[in-house]
C-alpha cells in the first residue's frame, strides 16, 4: 500500500511539474530547465524509500512533503504565487517548521527504541522537536541565500531571513507543544499501570 502510494504521488507530481512547465514554455514563459530538473528530483526522493525492506516513515508524513512541494514548487514558484502574494512566504515557512518538527517527531520514533521512549520526557521530546526543526529553518535560509548569491533567487530575498526564521519557528513550536502534551500524556498513564 504505502510502496504503491509513493510510486503514485511521484509520478503524478513529476506528471503535473512537467506538464506545467511545457504549458508555461508554450506561452513565453517559465523557467530554466535546470528548475524543472531540481524540482524532479526533490519529488522523487520518496522513492528511495522503496529501497529499504520496510518503508519506515508514516504515509501522512511522506503526503505532507508532497503537499509542501506542490505549495512551493508549484502554486509558489509555477504559478507565481510568490509575486502575488506578499504573505504566500510566510505561510510555506509556518507550514516547513511544522512539517519539519513532524519529521523530528518521526525520526525519534524510528531510531530510539520503544524501552528507551518510554522513559524520555515530555520536555526533552519537546526540546528536541524545536531543535531539529529550527536548524533545519536556519539551514534552508542558509540555501537560499547562497542561491541569492549566485544568482539563482532575487538579490534582495535575504532580507526577510528573520520573518522566515520566525514563521517556520511559530510552526515548529505548534508540533513541539502537541509532542510534548502527547507525550506528558503517554507518561502519565504508563506511571498509572
Amino acid at each position: 500500500m504505502k510502496k504503491k502510494a509513493i510510486i503514485s504521488l511521484s509520478v503524478l507530481f513529476v506528471l503535473l511539474l512537467t506538464a506545467v512547465y511545457i504549458f508555461q514554455k508554450m506561452n513565453g514563459d517559465g523557467g530554466k530547465w535546470s528548475d524543472l530538473a531540481g524540482r524532479i528530483i526533490t519529488a522523487l526522493l520518496p522513492l528511495l524509500l522503496l529501497f529499504r525492506k520496510r518503508i519506515s516513515f508514516p504515509l501522512p508524513l511522506i503526503f505532507g512533503f508532497y503537499v509542501l512541494l506542490f505549495l512551493t514548487f508549484f502554486l509558489g514558484a509555477m504559478l507565481k504565487f510568490y509575486d502575488r502574494f506578499k504573505w504566500w512566504d510566510t505561510v510555506l515557512h509556518v507550514y516547513g517548521g511544522g512539517f519539519m518538527a513532524f519529521l523530528a517527531i518521526s525520526l525519534f520514533q524510528l531510531c530510539i527504541s520503544q524501552e528507551i521512549r518510554h522513559a524520555v520526557s515530555a520536555w526533552l521530546l519537546f526540546l528536541f522537536v524545536l531543535s531539529f526543526a529550527v536548524f533545519s529553518s536556519a539551514i534552508w535560509e542558509i540555501l537560499e541565500f547562497t542561491a541569492s548569491v549566485f544568482g539563482a533567487l532575487k538579490p534582495d530575498s535575504q532580507k526577510d531571513t528573520m520573518t522566515d526564521q520566525i514563521a517556520g519557528l511559530s510552526g515548529a513550536l505548534v508540533v513541539a507543544c502537541y509532542a510534548a502534551i502527547v507525550r506528558r500524556k503517554i507518561n502519565q498513564r504508563q506511571s498509572e499501570q
